[in-house]
């Protein structure tokens, strides 16, 4: 199962299906059926064991063999050939059988078996991280103390990792993992890694080292430098093409929703108003891209007088670093706090990503107090323009610590694109509804 055996069998047995289908016959029906047999065999054998039921690149290679001989026949005049055509049909069907195993695959056992090796401390958080996802499944743990000193560390955590290769290998065949995950750079400097990886590729297990970078770097890209591998540090899509394609498609949603939207907003604007004393609106002063201030706006939530309240509740935060956050907050008014739960109040920001001061999706907007307390590595979250939504508001909102939230807010930097944004506001709507986090 975990090989994909069976979906090679079915590519197979679709392939001689479909041409006694299209009545494909003589050295044809024999050349075709031949060529994906070897197609199939080529794939397995080429490819080690985590991957073979999980890789569209055998599927690729076929498509691209296909359009390969189509441009040929082209080319040579014999594209009216229906045994040609019968024959390549018969490839795209075997192709698409493949890719229907592939993906019931990648359903099926979209939880890798994995092991975790490292230091406690760096194992223990990665556990914590990935308990819950839907692509990880950590069924065992190696692990080893961290010294104290700084000068013995590098020396004992390398004959640690030394020690613990037997336990490693046990811990793969006692649990059947397809994966082992080394949780410190510094397996790279001790020669134990090259011989466990060279023990799990004759199991044809996948090793993977987690490079300690404290998830504070741009995303990862690998080349070769001289004769030397190198991680090369760059944002992808940090080009003018995909900021202007952000800009573009955030603007053009935001005065849409605003223009469906109206009729809402207007009502919820006069019902603050009555409700109680004050503007409908709330004006604030937030941090927005590279430090620039901006006028946020909020449909108001709070009586008249928050601002100077704050002080006197400063004991009571429940908010997360430099965040306040009161589950209780007396400053709420009745209709706010149902304005709050349902995120409406958020809805006038559609003004702000109209005018470009923020985007649909990106770090929450933070108050210049915040910021002004910021360590010098947090001031990343602050290269794009705040959002309306965000990685870190679907993903928990005020029940994630502060490492957690400045975490969530930094992968989304380093690692943003069109289809991020959409995920993003996908998700959006159900992070609203079940209210996790909201205050």
């Amino acid at each position: 199962m975990r090989q994909g055996v069976l979906g090679y069998l079915a590519a197979l047995l679709v392939a001689v299906a479909a041409a006694r289908q299209v009545g494909l016959s003589g050295l044809w029906a024999a050349g075709t059926i031949a060529s994906v047999a070897a197609w199939l065999a080529y794939s397995f054998a080429a490819q080690p064991a985590y991957e073979r039921a999980r890789s569209f690149r055998p599927v690729r290679r076929l498509v691209a063999v296909g359009g390969t001989l189509t441009m040929l026949a082209v080319v040579g005049g014999v594209q009216n050939s229906r045994e040609l055509r019968e024959a390549i049909a018969v490839l795209l069907a075997a192709a698409g059988a493949f890719s229907v195993s592939i993906v019931l695959h990648r359903r099926l056992l979209r939880r890798t078996p994995t092991v975790l090796v490292g230091q406690v401390e760096t194992v223990g958080g990665l556990s914590r991280r990935w308990d819950g996802r839907e692509d990880i499944n950590v069924v065992a743990t190696c692990t080893w103390r961290a010294p104290h000193e700084l000068a013995p560390a590098r020396a004992t955590a390398t004959t640690a990792f030394e020690t613990i290769v037997d336990e490693v290998l046990e811990a793969v065949a006692r649990h059947g993992a397809v994966s082992v995950v080394i949780a410190s750079s510094r397996a790279f400097t001790t020669p134990a890694l090259r011989h466990l990886a060279w023990a799990l590729q004759r199991a044809e297990v996948e090793c993977l080292v987690v490079a300690d970078m404290n998830d504070h770097v741009e995303y990862l890209h690998p080349r070769r430098v001289g004769d030397q591998v190198a991680l090369a540090l760059r944002a992808p899509n940090d080009h003018l093409i995909s900021r202007a394609l952000k800009v573009a498609f955030d603007r053009l949603v935001a005065a849409t929703a605003l223009l469906v939207l109206s009729p809402l907003l207007i009502a919820l604007a006069v019902a603050v108003r009555v409700t109680s004393r004050g503007p409908a609106l709330f004006r604030q002063q937030r941090t927005g891209r590279d430090g620039v201030p901006f006028t946020m706006y909020k449909l108001r939530s709070m009586v008249v007088d928050a601002e100077k309240r704050l002080d006197g509740l400063r004991g009571l935060n429940q908010g997360a670093g430099p965040l306040f956050k009161l589950v209780d907050d007396p400053r709420v008014t009745p209709l706010g706090r149902v304005l709050r739960a349902t995120s409406l109040d958020e809805l006038p920001q559609l003004l702000n990503v109209l005018r470009g001061d923020m985007s649909l999706v990106g770090p929450r907007p933070a108050l210049p107090s915040e910021t002004d307390a910021y360590d010098e590595w947090v001031w990343r979250r602050l290269h794009v323009r705040p959002g309306l939504t965000g990685l870190w508001q679907v993903s928990g909102r005020s029940h994630l610590t502060w490492d957690e939230t400045i975490r969530m807010d930094l992968q989304y930097v380093n690692n943003w694109n069109l289809r991020l944004d959409l995920s993003i506001l996908a998700r959006t709507p159900r992070a609203v509804l079940r209210r996790e986090g909201a205050m």
